[in-house]
């Protein structure tokens, strides 16, 4: 298998720390998106919206981030990333597609007037900054309260915590502080003492 991503997109981060959870033999291939990688014929036939992470399983290409997560941990049900019962497969899913239409975007919107903006050597816009911090901190509230009295969100690790906590593996550039949420600031350490986590970083 091969991965198709890039290291400082938080969306490859999480594949390739399930990868490493699950140990996986997986070839990371890393897209220089500042050339253009991303959008060339050669990629857009693995992934015609031009974006990644993309996995290539021998032919087959997958993309979307949580989706790949799933077929990752389907290769290794044991591992109980994604559990096989009905309602713990529907509440990991719950939050993988809460993460992609809720929390992933309003990261993304702190992330993109603050660590794309540096990288693309473009202006911060203050006020997009701040009508996205409001939405990050809005979800950490619920964060917070699903959290109480649990160590991981379906109260045992699985793929809901990979994806989740890598909306805020960039938090320090972000400028998001945790203090006002307990329970998120020990499950993010939690998560980050991970040994497939700490692999998964990007070099600061």
């Amino acid at each position: 298998m091969k991965l198709y991503e890039h290291p400082f997109s938080s969306a490859a981060f999480k594949v390739r720390a399930v990868v490493h959870e699950l140990g996986l033999p997986v070839t990371f291939v890393t897209v220089d998106m500042m050339k253009g990688e991303h959008k060339s014929p050669e990629f857009l036939s693995r992934n015609p919206n031009g974006k990644v992470p993309t996995l290539d399983d021998e032919g087959f290409c997958l993309w979307e981030s949580n989706a790949i997560l799933c077929y990752l941990a389907a290769k290794k049900p044991e591992s109980g990333l994604l559990p096989a019962d009905a309602r713990g497969m529907a509440q990991v899913q719950q939050w993988l597609q809460w993460q992609a239409t809720t929390f992933g975007p309003s990261a993304n919107e702190v992330m993109g007037e603050t660590v794309y903006a540096k990288f693309f050597g473009r202006a911060k816009d203050e006020a997009k900054y701040a009508a996205g911090m409001e939405k990050v901190r809005r979800d950490l509230g619920v964060l917070e309260k699903a959290l109480d009295g649990k160590e991981f969100l379906c109260g045992k690790l699985s793929l809901a915590d990979f994806s989740l906590v890598s909306a805020l593996y960039l938090r320090t550039p972000m400028g998001v502080d945790l203090e006002a949420f307990p329970h998120v600031k020990a499950w993010v350490a939690r998560m980050e003492s991970r040994e497939s986590v700490r692999k998964s970083l990007p070099p600061m």
